[in-house]
């Protein structure tokens, strides 16, 4: 029987961005939709009708990784420096990164392991301060890519 991945240690990274600790995750899927939906294509001899389930280019949804707060200023910086538009000249092309979600048992193992590739923030959403709060600030960043692999 497979180990259930309960009570890990979730961690985000990126090519030069430090190990986060992730308070949530959400968007690692891909699809593959069904051309034409899955309806009629249409008839043949007889008014029979054709139907044929072939499957199109795949499809990601966004990445959100919330992560804990740390004095690092590195998720932000990778933002900024993707989303500047000096002038019509934007360097998100050459700041995509292969980044990834990686699950640890208590003991320190290698659960498992998703790879985003390419990817960049095209959101940056920094921590809600409140005097009565006593949880942990939080960043969040929505990223963008070209696709997710499941590698252990």
């Amino acid at each position: 029987m497979s180990e259930f991945l309960t009570s890990c240690k979730f961690y985000f990274e990126a090519d030069g961005v430090a190990e986060k600790l992730i308070l949530e995750v959400s968007g690692l899927s891909v699809e593959s939709p069904v051309a034409g939906e899955g309806g009629v294509h249409g008839s043949g001899k007889r008014g029979v009708k054709i139907r044929q389930a072939t499957p199109t280019t795949e499809k990601f949804t966004n990445v959100t990784v919330k992560v804990v707060a740390t004095t690092d200023k590195d998720l932000y910086i990778w933002y900024r420096d993707c989303n500047t538009n000096d002038g019509g000249a934007s360097s998100w092309m050459s700041n995509r990164k292969a980044a990834s979600v990686t699950a640890y048992d208590q003991a320190g193992s290698m659960q498992a392991r998703w790879e985003i590739i390419n990817a960049y923030p095209c959101k940056y959403e920094g921590p809600s301060f409140s005097a009565g709060d006593s949880n942990m600030a939080n960043e969040t960043l929505e990223l963008v890519h070209e696709g997710i692999k499941r590698m252990q």
